[in-house]
């Protein structure tokens, strides 16, 4: 199908979304009963002409206005399944309800100017084992075909 007709699929089924419509959807994934981070998958695209890291530190500044608490403490290479697409990892946290929350955010433009980010969040900080889990999500990621 073009870009105008593009086939949406989702863990329930699939659907043709109308013509110029953009996929905005964001995918949340928990583990029920523990306190483990929650991972979730959002899609953005790029602007005209912006790159990767343009778009990130875009995306950076934008949170560290609007976070209360925004604190960012590494922002490192990144690689989405076996080595299909590089990008950046950033690490951070913020106050929610004067609460710190914990993240990572892996974001890739997997093809283009289509931007996914995966990101870990969670109330504790984050673990060695929460980190491994993020970077094997990551590593599993296979394109459709």
């Amino acid at each position: 199908m073009s870009e105008s007709h593009a086939t949406c699929l989702f863990t329930e089924g699939r659907i043709t979304l109308p013509d110029q419509y953009q996929d905005r959807t964001v995918n949340v994934f928990t583990l029920s009963g523990e306190n483990a981070p929650a991972f979730n998958i959002s899609r953005d695209t790029l602007n005209d002409g912006e790159a990767l890291p343009d778009y990130i530190s875009r995306q950076l500044a934008l949170m560290d206005k609007h976070l209360k608490g925004w604190k960012l403490s590494l922002r490192e290479a990144a690689v989405l399944g076996e080595n299909f697409v590089h990008g950046e990892c950033i690490h951070a946290s913020y106050l929610r309800d004067n609460q710190r929350v914990f993240q990572q955010q892996a974001v890739f433009n997997s093809a283009d100017n289509h931007i996914l980010v995966f990101t870990m969040t969670g109330v504790e900080k984050i673990r060695d084992t929460d980190s491994q889990r993020f970077q094997a999500l990551l590593a599993s990621f296979q394109f459709n075909t």
